[in-house]
């Protein structure tokens, strides 16, 4: 029996948990929210958009966004604010109906962010005509009502509160809404930063007019970009932040005067164009600095994407003392990195805190040893040529402040990824990158390129002043003491070779060199070089006078090396203390006692790891450099020789979870020999040690008494593995071990391996890889006799 068919009707439906999941899909975070709205009112045609916060670290705080804007009548407000991801926006051309803007929003759910920012909201809209009366809209959403009441959005229709009404022929257009019940409270470091991002999604005025004519020379050849697709009838459009949204003074200017160095980049059809010019108050300190127009084809002139690029540089940070110092180095970290703008609204993340979107950081760290081929036309290629050193110049995000700016065709090839949070990472996105790392990695090697000149210009004229030195010295001191002028041998002309240069003692004593200040004055450019050279003659006897001195001078390498660590401990230590300070200032300020309480313990939980941080620091460099490191040798237990070098990298050993096993035999000690070599030994050892193990990895340190009363040491460690067949070269100097470089444990110079086989040749001693234990992937071995060979 043949089953009976029956038509029935069946329809798609929509939960009206939709919409939450909405919020949270499309928008990232409460900075890109608010900022959806306020291109709402961009593309509503609005000149003036106020943004005010109240009371945002509270349960009561609320957001209000008022513009002056089109405004919507009822029709439009049920066709295109009220229909998710609508088409309105996509009639005609795709621009606004006054002024001709090129839309920001083009999926119809900006009106979305304000659910992901509050439960609540109020909308009043006054039109600014209409084709018969003016009538306004006036409408209460209470997403949480309609989320629990209804379960469809077809249901959701009564769960509105709408209201229709006259509007008086004096009312000012516009639209405001209101939002109420937020779904946050701020701390005060959160809404910092919230209202950091929100004040940055218009570029400062500071990157769009030409460069300030004090600062750098009238050589930009962008002048004042278009970062939009405005049109000239359009009065602009400027936000006003009140309230707690209001972000305080605005520092660029100041910032600007901190610049060295300017960069310009126009990436058009016809090819890639950078200016790279040095800052007039460098001119003035250097002659030699000049600027650099270079160019480049477009790797891509069909699709792009195309944009223009203003982007200062700072070397070195910014210096002074008191708040307002402070003050312009809290503004530099919040300004720094390369921002990205389309139609003159920022794209996030690019250029906040943590982003790396140009691999600056990550290179920094890596010390990367060439950059990539900037493919520029012959002519530009012969202009400005590598230099050998110039990766050494790299610098990370913190010391630029700039921007990428593009209008909506220009960035068309680009696709914004869901939530609004940049771009998809493709091959347009790649160009981007490419051609704005071109400008920066040219700008380094502009640097290194006069750098290396002025390098080369001072040390013709220190050979000039060493040549007229030595000229002066055999007709104005015939008759020298003997025992300063024995076996010298005087160079009246033609080149003083290096040998010469450095021993000095064939044709310039010190008493010459004395004379010579004395007549030249102690302020003049070839005295100061003469002083140079006089202590490194100091330097040089010191080391001649046998074991001590180059004990001295090696134990100075190692310290100089680990130093390189210290640099990234020192901004750790700098940024407990800031945030000590912080603390300390947020439990002053807040009345809620419990949270007072909070605040105070976080603070006294900073301090005592700041504390700790210095100990560890100042402990260290007491055990290297002090007068007993140094002072004689001395037989130390094993657990006496590691622990300072341990105590040092307490920190790193934590943090990445590794198991520290010591396997040591109480009864022996090492050889006689200074503590600080033997620290500084221990120190570059086992920081490899840690990079390689990673973390949750296992170090294990085993010593035992050799048969002559030597050092026998092994240092292995999981994570990565050494080849054995070619571990000689980790030995050669600036041949790092690691190639992810930890930015807290140094910068991987290559270097640590080489003095610590240096400092063991002294004591006839050796270090080499060997096969690990079965548990472990690499081990190095360490042997010291405990007698010298010979005696």
């Amino acid at each position: 029996m043949a089953q009976r068919e029956i038509r029935e009707q069946f329809g798609f439906s929509v939960d009206t948990h939709l919409f939450r999941e909405l919020g949270e899909l499309l928008v990232g975070r409460d900075s890109t929210a608010l900022i959806e709205l306020i291109k709402n009112a961009y593309d509503a045609d609005a000149s003036l958009v106020v943004v005010r916060g109240k009371r945002l670290r509270y349960d009561d705080g609320h957001i209000v966004v008022s513009d002056n804007g089109v405004g919507m009548t009822p029709d439009v407000f049920r066709g295109a604010f009220l229909r998710i991801a609508g088409r309105y926006k996509e009639r005609g051309s795709r621009r606004s109906p006054k002024y001709g803007r090129q839309y920001t929003g083009a999926k119809g759910v900006g009106r979305l962010s304000a659910h992901k920012l509050a439960r609540r909201l109020t909308i009043k809209s006054i039109p600014a005509q209409a084709p018969t009366v003016r009538r306004g809209v006036e409408a209460l959403i209470d997403w949480e009502r309609v989320e629990n009441d209804y379960e469809t959005i077809d249901d959701a229709k009564n769960g509105l509160d709408v209201f229709t009404f006259d509007v008086r022929h004096d009312q000012a257009h516009g639209t405001e809404l209101r939002l109420e019940r937020l779904r946050r409270r701020w701390t005060s470091q959160a809404l910092s930063t919230f209202v950091t991002q929100v004040a940055s999604c218009r570029p400062p005025n500071e990157l769009l007019i030409e460069p300030p004519g004090k600062l750098f020379a009238p050589e930009a050849f962008l002048g004042e970009l278009t970062v939009s697709s405005q049109t000239d009838r359009d009065p602009g459009f400027r936000i006003k932040f009140e309230g707690d949204l209001n972000a305080g003074d605005d520092l660029w200017p100041l910032l600007l005067e901190q610049a060295d160095w300017l960069l310009e980049i126009s990436a058009r059809p016809d090819g890639v164009r950078f200016n790279i010019q040095p800052s007039i108050a460098q001119r003035t300190s250097d002659h030699e600095l000049r600027s650099y127009k270079l160019r480049r084809e477009h790797p891509d002139p069909k699709n792009g994407p195309f944009f223009s690029a203003r982007i200062y540089a700072r070397v070195g940070r910014i210096g002074g003392i008191g708040e307002r110092t402070a003050a312009l180095q809290k503004f530099a970290r919040a300004s720094r990195g390369v921002r990205v703008y389309v139609e003159g609204f920022r794209v996030l993340p690019y250029g906040d805190g943590g982003d790396d979107w140009l691999y600056l950081d990550r290179d920094y760290s890596r010390r990367e040893r060439s950059f990539e081929d900037p493919k520029l036309d012959p002519a530009s290629s012969r202009l400005l040529e590598p230099v050998g050193t110039e990766t050494f110049l790299m610098q990370g995000n913190d010391q630029y402040a700039g921007a990428v700016f593009m209008t909506g065709d220009d960035a068309a090839s680009l696709r914004p990824v869901v939530n609004r949070e940049g771009f998809v990472q493709d091959a347009a996105f790649e160009t981007l990158r490419e051609l704005v790392r071109n400008g920066i990695d040219l700008l380094t090697r502009v640097r290194a390129a006069h750098r290396s000149a002025v390098k080369q210009q001072r040390q013709t004229a220190l050979k000039e002043d060493l040549q007229r030195a030595v000229s002066s010295s055999d007709t104005q001191t015939p008759t020298a003491d003997p025992g300063e002028q024995s076996g010298s041998t005087a160079t009246p002309s033609g080149d003083v070779s290096v040998n010469e240069d450095i021993k000095m003692s064939i044709s310039v004593t010190r008493r010459q060199i004395k004379s010579l200040q004395s007549e030249l004055g102690s302020e003049s450019e070839a005295s100061v070089r003469l002083e140079i050279i006089e202590r490194a003659i100091d330097y040089i006897e010191e080391a001649q006078k046998g074991d001590e001195g180059r004990a001295t001078l090696q134990i100075l390498a190692g310290v100089g090396l680990q130093l390189a660590a210290f640099v990234h401990d020192i901004n750790g230590i700098l940024g407990l203390a800031q945030s000590v300070r912080t603390l300390a200032v947020a439990a002053r300020r807040e009345d809620d006692a419990s949270r007072r309480r909070s605040l105070l313990k976080d603070a006294e939980a900073a301090a005592d790891e700041l504390v700790q941080s210095l100990a560890r620091q100042s402990s260290y460099l007491v055990e290297v450099v002090g007068p007993d490191a140094r002072r004689r040798r001395r037989r130390l237990p094993y657990g006496q020789a590691i622990e300072p070098s341990l105590r040092l990298l307490t920190t790193s050993i934590r943090d990445r979870q590794i198991e520290v096993l010591q396997r040591l035999d109480g009864s022996a000690r090492t050889p006689p020999i200074f503590p600080a070599e033997i620290t500084i030994v221990m120190t570059n050892v086992l920081t490899n040690a840690i990079k390689a193990a990673g973390d949750k990895g296992r170090i294990l340190i085993r010593a035992e008494p050799s048969s002559d009363g030597g050092l026998a040491l092994r240092v292995e460690n999981t994570g990565v593995r050494v080849d054995l067949a070619s571990a000689e070269r980790w030995f050669r100097p600036f041949e790092s071990t690691t190639t992810d470089v930890d930015t807290v444990l140094g910068q991987g110079m290559g270097m640590g391996l080489p003095i610590v086989r240096r400092l063991l040749t002294e004591y006839n001693g050796s270090v080499r890889f060997v096969e690990p234990s079965p548990e472990y992937q690499t081990a190095i071995e360490i042997r010291v006799p405990g007698r010298r060979i010979g005696e």
